[in-house]
């Protein structure tokens, strides 16, 4: 994709290299940027939809001067429906107004034990989180700051200096969480696991999360969240910044260093995921959702005894079988079922999602699905729960692979032990024959993400357990062959105590 970035800047190129640098940290994207400043916002902005960009990514420095361009920039792109990747004007004018006239965003969580959930606030009919009451001696300063508006508590470019990233170096009780859009949801980049309690490890997760509504941080690719454990245990919100320093073209932030630690496929993945979120947030659809469910419509009542014509995939389903899948199973593009009627699982443990509402009711029919979620797989995915494992066989081709890295770091999110995927080697002259069908078919086009999957990030404490290449499948109505290879990932920890539980 070519991308354009958009800073914001009084002045105009001010010779520096303080800003946001996205092409440092993935090549699969051209980065091309376009200063605009205050005094001619709409001619430059023009200039820059003259070069037809596939997409727009807002940025500035965060002082008060390129603040305002910001604002003016967002509320030009917006007013005229152009999708960017930035900060809501509606966000950025809550920066710097009267804290005292926004509504409460602040939230407290009580700390749990190992084995509790965290207990979120109650929220009122005005969008106010309830703020536990506090014991003689707090400092009042430290009080007000807990139950501050959000006017107070959205801070424009003001940033904390965490140790490494999450806990803040003057003071234990603090910590840093980076949040990022997924979808229509978030997920929490809290402080390493193994330097707390888990009882508060899931607490910040949770309270992070939570400032999503009530800080009406809907349409912010990513923001940090400065959270106060209080005296008692609880968990007070102290700041947002809708500003992350994350792709820093200086040294190394500790946004940027919680992304290269914690987020599935580091860097590269992030921006593809905020390219996806933004193509969803704005068209309400994935690159190919429509066509591919009318195909899939047609074909739904023989899909079983094509497949059944393609011995080859038999291959393939063997290949999952070798595997352990004992616990919850999520199964991404099941179609009728084909992969969890194989699988060596018991009978209703398995979750489907599928995007064709005709298939899942055929994958439905015999009870070994306990539940299959219609809809597409990029945006039915984050809004899963966790499962121990996450499959998928004879799917991710349909996307692209900007589509495919977002799937790849939900999936790392979502699953506990492992994640199974066949990844289809799709040969261009399949493509060239199915195109010539027409639609819907010429939807059933496919991608080679061989390349994707080998340079994918994969994420700390993770391993790639096992890699086969076999024959996949021959399409019934092109004949032609294609190979798929089957990945197979481990969560090392998760996966060690599994193996010690059989053994026992």
């Amino acid at each position: 994709m070519r991308i354009c970035i958009l800073q914001s800047s009084r002045q105009g190129d001010p010779n520096h290299d303080t800003y946001a640098d996205p092409s440092r940290f993935t090549e699969q994207h051209v980065f091309e940027r376009h200063w605009i400043k205050e005094d001619s916002v709409e001619e430059q902005i023009e200039a820059a939809l003259a070069a037809a960009f596939d997409l727009y990514w807002t940025s500035t420095y965060g002082q008060q001067a390129e603040e305002t361009t910001e604002l003016k920039v967002a509320k030009y792109l917006e007013s005229h429906n152009i999708p960017f990747i930035g900060i809501p004007s509606r966000v950025l004018e809550k920066i710097g107004k009267n804290p005292h006239e926004q509504p409460l965003c602040a939230t407290s969580s009580p700390l749990t034990t190992q084995s509790e959930r965290p207990t979120l606030p109650a929220v009122s009919a005005s969008g106010q989180a309830s703020v536990e009451s506090h014991g003689p001696g707090e400092d009042q300063q430290d009080l007000e700051r807990a139950g501050s508006p959000v006017g107070n508590l959205l801070k424009g470019g003001v940033k904390t200096s965490p140790v490494g990233f999450g806990q803040d170096s003057e003071d234990d009780g603090e910590y840093s969480i980076l949040v990022i859009a997924m979808g229509s949801t978030v997920t929490p980049i809290p402080p390493a696991r193994s330097q707390m309690d888990p009882g508060l490890y899931a607490s910040l997760q949770e309270t992070a999360v939570r400032t999503y509504e009530l800080a009406q941080m809907q349409g912010c690719p990513w923001y940090t969240v400065n959270i106060r454990v209080q005296y008692d245990g609880a968990l007070a919100v102290i700041g947002i910044d809708p500003r992350p320093d994350l792709f820093s073209s200086r040294d190394q932030s500790w946004e940027d260093a919680a992304v290269e630690q914690c987020f599935p496929g580091g860097h590269r993945a992030l921006a593809e995921c905020a390219i996806v979120t933004c193509q969803m947030r704005y068209g309400g659809g994935t690159s190919f959702e429509h066509s591919l469910k009318e195909a899939y419509a047609s074909w739904s009542k023989k899909y079983d005894s094509s497949v059944a014509a393609t011995s080859g995939l038999e291959l393939t389903v063997l290949q999952f079988c070798k595997f352990d899948f004992q616990g919850s199973v999520l199964d991404l593009g099941c179609g009728t079922g084909r992969l969890g009627r194989s699988l060596p699982i018991e009978r209703g443990s398995i979750v489907g999602i599928d995007i064709s509402p005709d298939m899942a009711e055929i994958g439905k029919r015999e009870g070994y699905y306990q539940d299959i979620r219609v809809g597409s797989i990029q945006k039915v995915l984050p809004t899963m729960p966790m499962f121990d494992h996450v499959v998928s066989l004879s799917a991710l081709h349909h996307m692209p692979s900007v589509e495919l890295s977002f799937v790849l770091s939900s999936a790392f999110q979502k699953a506990r032990k492992s994640i199974t995927f066949g990844i289809e080697e799709i040969p261009e002259g399949y493509n060239e024959a199915v195109r010539k069908l027409g639609p819907p078919y010429d939807s059933m086009q496919g991608h080679n993400h061989r390349a994707a999957m080998e340079s994918y990030v994969i994420p700390r404490d993770w391993r790639l357990a096992d890699e086969t290449r076999v024959f996949g499948w021959r399409s019934p109505n092109t004949g032609h062959d294609v190979f798929t290879t089957v990945y197979r990932f481990e969560h090392e920890a998760e996966q060690a105590a599994s193996d010690l539980a059989r053994l026992e």
